[in-house]
């Protein structure tokens, strides 16, 4: 069996299928309820439904609405009605729900220009089918019996009335006017109409109009109602989703410049504590370097102090021992400036070792303390971000979830409303075509009327006239009883009964053969 026989879900064998693209509108419900129109193209078709691909899933047995889209867009077709036979599921997620649906009313809505002959044969004895039931006879109309059974059909006795609401007129024999060897024609029946079977024959052509112009108008009216619906609802939509962008946006531009001056604040206020901390450790440092420069000038004071009065003392009592100990003063004092001088420079030395391992380790500390005040600030930054991305998600959320529900409603609303137009506007249709058709049938009954008393009355006048003339010819005969006489004599060779004269009913109603009728026949 091929993919198109497996999947096309109909009965494929009642006409040929045709593997034919044709561009159609589907309008119908999911599984869960939901309406939805969509375009799709029929890949495989006949004349009892077709095959399509759908990113829909249907329920088998539903009912949808097929629409097809002529090339040009002009005369749009009717919306019909299609029951789902079948559906076959997509094997992956890249591939469509294949369906297949079967026509209410089988016909060539694909149009087809050159059919199968199995198509032109369903629906030619399905025309042949509806002009038998929708044309059906009130009275029919008997055939002519054959001129060999004319002699074997006996003529009643009497007059012969039937009770059909309308004027009867009852059937005489025919006149005897032929000569001697010729046959008698056979007598026609009557046909009897009534305003009764004339109306029950017109009722089902008057109810299938009706049906049709209903179901257009509803149609027609269900489909702008869908489509405005959507309309209004892709609006909302993109009118929420355009404001909660927005909001989103300013909502999250606010929190993000909110947070940015507070990071800046507190780094900011870190920093001018680390600047004013390391302002007071240098201003620290640099008192006790001055409190050290001024100690040394002190001790360079004091020692060049008693440097002076050695000299002094050495020049008082120079003169008494000059000439003993000058030799070892000059020593000594030159062993006591170079000792002086290494002194100095060796406790120098270690004061600017000491001051610039001070600043060393202060710089260290300095350094620490500001990347452990940048790690920290990172750490509240993060933090603070986290903080504030989880608040503008979860407000988030909850306005998307305000804003579909008030979606939801407002879609719930308009969809009540626009069912409560359809409905008032599908009952007002409704009453207006039952009036509309009541009238038309009293008209058409009123008209039947009038014109079936002026063909009864035609009757009668030709009637009246037919018995005039058979009484003008009777009262000839009469005068001329040779000719008479003869007549009979025929008349009983044949094996015709004898005719006796008409005579007008009790009622006054003149009754004459159908023969004299044309019209009736």
């Amino acid at each position: 069996m091929s993919a198109a026989a497996r999947f096309s879900g109909i009965e494929a064998r009642r006409s040929t299928r045709i593997e034919r693209t044709v561009p159609m509108i589907i309008v119908g419900q999911t599984k869960l309820g939901l309406s939805f129109e969509e375009r799709t193209t029929a890949v495989s078709l006949n004349l009892h439904g077709c095959r399509y691909p759908s990113r829909h899933d249907y329920s088998v047995g539903s009912w949808v609405g097929l629409q097809v889209i002529e090339p040009h867009g002009e005369n749009p077709a009717p919306v019909m009605r299609a029951q789902v036979r079948s559906i076959h599921p997509p094997m992956s997620p890249r591939e469509m729900y294949q369906i297949g649906v079967e026509l209410e009313s089988p016909s060539n809505v694909w149009g087809v220009p050159a059919p199968p002959d199995d198509w032109q044969r369903f629906m030619n004895g399905l025309g042949v089918k509806l002009q038998a039931a929708s044309a059906t006879a009130p009275a029919r109309e008997p055939s002519a019996a054959p001129a060999s059974d004319a002699s074997k059909v006996q003529p009643p006795a009497g007059p012969e009335y039937r009770s059909t609401g309308v004027t009867a007129f009852p059937t005489p024999p025919p006149a005897v006017h032929k000569t001697e060897g010729a046959q008698p024609a056979a007598r026609p029946e009557r046909v009897v109409i009534t305003s009764d079977q004339l109306v029950a024959a017109v009722h089902g052509k008057l109810q299938q109009a009706a049906e049709k112009a209903v179901h257009s108008a509803i149609n027609s009216h269900l489909m702008d109602a869908v489509r405005q619906a959507l309309t209004k609802i892709d609006d909302v939509c993109r009118s929420s989703v355009n404001q909660m962008e927005q909001y989103s946006a300013q909502h999250l531009e606010a929190m993000m410049q909110s947070a940015r001056e507070e990071v800046l604040i507190r780094m900011d206020a870190r920093l001018a504590d680390d600047r004013r901390h390391w302002d007071e450790q240098q201003a620290e440092y640099r008192q006790r370097a001055e409190a050290i420069a001024q100690h040394l000038e002190v001790l360079a004071a004091t020692t060049q102090q008693n440097l002076t009065d050695s000299q002094k003392f050495f020049e008082r009592i120079g003169g008494e021992v000059e000439p003993t100990i000058r030799g070892r003063l000059d020593e000594s004092i030159a062993r006591a400036t170079e000792e002086f001088d290494s002194a100095a420079t060796r406790v120098s030395d270690r004061q600017l070792v000491r001051i610039m391992e001070d600043k060393q380790m202060v710089t260290r500390e300095a350094a620490a303390q500001l990347e452990a005040c940048g790690a920290d600030a990172r750490a509240q930054l993060q933090s603070a971000a986290a903080s504030v991305m989880e608040e503008f998600k979860r407000q988030m959320d909850v306005q998307m979830d305000l804003s579909i529900s008030d979606a939801t409603q407002r879609m719930m609303s308009s969809l009540d409303a626009l069912d409560a137009e359809n409905r008032a506007a599908c009952e007002a249709r409704r009453r207006s075509i039952v009036t509309d058709v009541a009238n038309a049938t009293q008209q058409s009954t009123e008209e039947f009327r009038t014109g079936m008393k002026a063909f009864l009355y035609s009757c009668l006048v030709a009637a009246v006239g037919a018995v005039d003339q058979h009484a003008q010819t009777t009262l000839d005969g009469m005068k001329d009883p040779t000719t008479a006489l003869r007549e009979m004599a025929a008349a009983a060779s044949s094996g015709a009964p004898q005719m006796n004269a008409p005579s007008a009913p009790a009622d006054g109603t003149h009754h004459t053969d159908t023969q004299s009728q044309p019209h009736e026949s």
